[in-house]
């Protein structure tokens, strides 16, 4: 080949290059497109979840009927475990010599899935993101985005985004040293054909149904009987829930903390009458634990984030002054 010839290729190798970065999506817009495709598409899959040293493997079926969710999860390894969910409700099933069934109301909607969906610009203020090269997973292409945190209070991730659907084939979280502290991953997915219906157990959606959608419990319209003096930079409450333990046993309260990415969970009730609870502080792969004693209560902070974010929670909680 001649050098004029090089430098033809070259040019038209580069014009396409340019031409195929210019119609790459930007972070935001996959972000965007991701949340929609994982609440509007029919799904169908096998992934794996890695925590640490363990691996589980989870089957999914997620369908959009009249413009309503529903939802089924099975775990495929150590002991069967089987959740559905619709817009009406949830009900967890386990298999077994005696199959039981607990039915509840749905959480403010949540799913189940490990494909959550987050908006781009609400991530902006406290995470940086960009494209990097594409990859494949589950034997399809991918964009591949990072996503760091600009501080020390939440973990960092790798997206893996199906190029046809948009749907996340893999994600990835890394802790503060840039180790992998858990991952999920498709191994088969298949999008809008031949999806099986979710109404494969219909006794489990016949008694989810029949939960009746106004019996809350009392407790759980009481304002919150504990406070925080401050929060982490972007956390949000997303939900707060009250409920009784049992005869002169107290409450417990659930606040569930949100910054669009990571989530923590705080949880107060009173003292056991040993009074031996949790060791200070714990990890389990992603997970931290923290745990201090205020006022007769434990309070125990649980949430896939760096131990500073965990005790900044624990030591700004107090009694609320109402």
């Amino acid at each position: 080949m001649t050098r004029a010839s090089r430098l033809i290729w070259l040019s038209c190798g580069l014009l396409l290059a340019a031409n195929a970065r210019s119609g790459e999506s930007s972070p935001h817009q996959l972000l965007d497109r991701m949340n929609e495709a994982v609440r509007q598409l029919d799904y169908e899959g096998r992934f794996v979840v890695q925590v640490g040293d363990r691996m589980d493997a989870i089957y999914i079926v997620h369908r959009v009927d009249g413009g309503a969710e529903k939802e089924r999860v099975v775990s495929l390894t150590g002991k069967p475990r089987e959740v559905i969910r619709s817009d009406e409700a949830v009900a967890c099933l386990t298999s077994g010599r005696a199959r039981t069934l607990n039915v509840g109301r749905g959480a403010n909607g949540r799913s189940f899935s490990p494909l959550s969906g987050v908006t781009g610009e609400q991530l902006d203020r406290y995470y940086r993101m960009q494209l990097l090269p594409p990859g494949r997973v589950a034997g399809r292409d991918a964009y591949q985005l990072l996503i760091e945190p600009r501080d020390d209070l939440r973990f960092g991730y790798r997206l893996f985004l199906d190029q046809a659907s948009y749907l996340p084939l893999r994600s990835v979280m890394f802790d503060e040293a840039q180790k992998t502290a858990s991952q999920m991953m498709f191994v088969e997915l298949r999008v809008d054909q031949q999806i099986t219906p979710i109404e494969r157990d219909i006794s489990a959606m016949q008694v989810a149904r029949a939960t009746p959608s106004d019996d809350i419990p009392e407790e759980r319209l009481k304002p919150p009987a504990w406070e925080f003096a401050d929060l982490p930079p972007g956390f949000q409450l997303n939900v707060h829930r009250r409920r009784m333990l049992g005869e002169n046993a107290g409450e417990l309260e659930h606040f569930i903390f949100s910054d669009g990415l990571a989530t923590v969970s705080v949880y107060v009730q009173p003292t056991g009458d040993d009074g031996v609870g949790l060791p200070p502080s714990s990890r389990l792969g992603a997970a931290g634990a923290v745990s201090r004693v205020l006022a007769d209560h434990e309070v125990i902070v649980v949430g896939e984030v760096p131990a500073r974010t965990l005790n900044w929670f624990a030591q700004q909680i107090r009694a609320a002054s109402n």
